[in-house]
């Protein structure tokens, strides 16, 4: 129950307003204080959430409301007894509490003839089972068993009745009115409905795994239909559609496939329909034999397509009415484009055999065609263009079998000179084990980036020690993101376990940490996505190996750039006499190879020398190799 403070009128207790407000200010703090300490977290009214129960709003007096909130009370009020007085299965009680939390303006016009919407809109705003007392952080659920969130500021509490309410985390400006001792309204601004796919969740490595919700394909939505009508919506011609294809044991399993994935059959109503599928054989002809571009991996077209599929008729013509047809017929399909029947010298549509039709009921048509209307060399060319990210990828055998993504994003930056640096990383780094498979997205750091922080002079010792692959992994995060998934102030987790934070400027420019990214959404094939950034993320990791390496070059000043002759020791070879100075540097060079000249291959006799005779032979360098500087006589 909640205290109230009186200020008498007379007597020495009487005290001013300036004095009042501070005293407030204090108790206001306290109750903060307290408050803060004992937040609830779970619904207050969890014991009745989920029945089947109404208030009585008989008890409602338009005219005892609040002026401001009059029309508000009235339309909520007509919205009820149009769509829930005298519900089934529902009781109405009056002896338990209830709050309405009304909504300033209802569109009356967007519930006709949506029966279930307008419930579905009416129980959010009802929260049974106890009074919304004005407590900071209280939740309840409401009759569609959503959460329903209070946050308070404290001097709203102790200043007046208008509070703020944070509703799905938006901001909702409410008055409170007691209708009677078990019946509250409280009026807001909006309603909450609003935004209700709104999600704080940060986007992180494992809701990228869990959701996979970058390589999904959005479906095509229904205009306005809410799911419960949609639900209705899939009628007798729908389901007889769908039974027919499930009976055929070959021949149409593609068409049920995607037919089975679609939101097509919520667009059928009860009218007749001729129904063009194209056989298995046709949808096979698009489909890569090893490796490339599937045109129907796009599910956007293929809805668009299986829509042009199906023509809505008076009255479905028949096989043996086709053919009896001199010259042709024109019809207009679901999607908008054309079809034209012929029936002589043989039954087609838009010149596509009919290989043969089924009568399914009076009102469906089926006819079986041997190729996809409307799909042509030239329709997949531009929408492979506009989908790389859908393209299947040949299988490598190298440089890491097990890691498709990494093999392939290596051979294409190994095309592009403007990364010679993170190639040679790559090359030199083990981290095959950690990209394994596919699905990830890489931030690859260009050549300016390494040479900003001399990153190009560290040997590839140190690029492959357990700091550098730190730092290469920290350019990796699990899950294929797109342009769109980087969102301003997102914090992803990368696969070497450092955070980066998005940044996305008003102008689009978007950065990483602070790294800015040059170029988007280069795809590597369905495998994941590559961004260019003009950074290296957590440079830091291997500064001090460039500081170390810098400082023993500093000490070696006294050895002449004209190094004289240079000698590497090998198996079985001779050490230099002690009368020659020798410096040894325990760096490998930059080289990746070692040339050794033809004169020392050549061995006379052997009937193989033809095939060196005209190239040097080129031997990898596994290990580090020692030079010994001879200062020149």
């Amino acid at each position: 129950m909640r205290k109230k403070y009186v200020t008498r009128a007379g007597g020495r207790s009487k005290m001013t307003p300036g004095q009042l407000l501070p005293l407030l200010l204090v108790m206001g703090a306290s109750y903060c204080a307290a408050t803060a300490e004992s937040d609830v977290s779970s619904a207050l009214n969890k014991d009745y959430v989920g029945k089947n129960i109404l208030p009585d709003l008989s008890a409602i007096s338009l005219e005892s409301v609040p002026e401001p909130h009059r029309q508000a009370a009235e339309q909520f009020k007509a919205l009820w007894d149009e769509h829930l007085t005298g519900v089934k299965d529902y009781d109405v009680v009056k002896d338990i509490p209830f709050t309405l939390i009304v909504p300033d303006k209802i569109d009356r016009v967007a519930f006709e003839g949506n029966e279930p919407r307008a419930r579905e809109f009416l129980l959010e705003h009802v929260i049974p089972g106890a009074l919304m007392e004005m407590k900071h952080r209280n939740v309840y659920g409401n009759m569609n068993q959503h959460p329903v969130g209070v946050n308070l500021t404290c001097v709203n509490m102790l200043m007046g009745y208008v509070l703020r309410y944070m509703v799905n985390q938006e901001t909702k400006y409410a008055t409170r009115h007691n209708v009677s001792d078990s019946l509250t309204m409280v009026f807001i601004e909006g309603n909450l409905t609003e935004n209700k796919a709104f999600n704080t969740n940060k986007l992180n490595k494992r809701n990228i795994q869990e959701n996979n919700r970058y390589n999904e394909p959005q479906r095509l939505e229904m205009k306005n239909a809410t799911k419960e009508l949609a639900a209705n919506k899939e009628n007798r011609i729908g389901q007889q559609l769908m039974n027919f294809l499930a009976s055929m044991k070959s021949g149409t399993k593609v068409f049920q496939h995607f037919l089975s994935n679609s939101n097509l059959s919520q667009l059928l109503d009860d009218s007749s329909y001729m129904v063009l599928i194209p056989s298995d054989t046709a949808f096979q002809r698009w489909h890569p034999i090893d490796w490339g571009f599937y045109p129907f991996s796009v599910q956007e077209f293929t809805e668009s397509v299986l829509r042009n599929h199906f023509i809505r008729v008076g009255l479905p013509l028949r096989m043996a009415e086709l053919r009896g047809v001199t010259g042709e017929q024109k019809f207009k399909t679901l999607g908008g484009e054309y079809v034209v029947l012929r029936g002589k010298p043989t039954p087609t549509a838009n010149n596509v055999s009919i290989i043969y039709d089924y009568t399914l009921s009076n009102r469906i048509e089926v006819f079986v065609i041997s190729e996809v209307l409307f799909v042509s060399e030239a329709v997949v060319s531009r929408l492979h263009q506009m989908h790389k990210d859908k393209e299947t990828p040949p299988l490598l055998a190298f440089p890491w079998f097990g890691a498709q993504f990494l093999s392939h994003s290596f051979l294409a930056l190994e095309r592009d000179n403007r990364f010679t640096q993170i190639t040679r990383f790559l090359n030199t780094a083990e981290i095959a084990q950690f990209i394994s498979g596919s699905n990830y997205t890489f931030f690859v750091p260009t050549d300016e980036a390494f040479e900003r922080y001399s990153f190009d002079i560290l040997p590839d010792n140190v690029l492959a020690s357990e700091k550098g692959v730190k730092l290469l992994l920290n350019h990796f995060i699990k899950g294929r993101l797109y342009d769109r998934d980087l969102k301003d102030g997102e914090v992803l987790e990368t696969i070497g376990g450092t955070p980066v934070k998005i940044h996305r400027t008003f102008d689009k420019n978007v950065t990483v940490n602070s790294a800015r990214i040059v170029e988007s959404e280069v795809f590597v094939y369905n495998l994941g996505t590559m961004f260019y950034v003009n950074d290296v993320l957590y440079p830091e990791l291997l500064k001090d190996e460039v500081t170390a390496l810098t400082e023993m070059k500093n000490t070696d000043k006294n050895v002449p750039e004209d190094t004289g002759e240079v000698f590497t020791t090998e198996p079985n070879q001779v050490e230099p006499s002690s009368s020659t100075t020798h410096r040894t540097a325990f760096y490998t060079t930059s080289a990746d190879v070692e040339i050794v000249p033809l004169e020392f291959t050549e061995q006379s006799g052997i009937e193989d020398d033809v095939l060196l005779q005209d190239d040097e032979i080129i031997t990898p360098k596994a290990l580090p190799v020692k030079y010994y500087y001879s200062p020149k006589k």
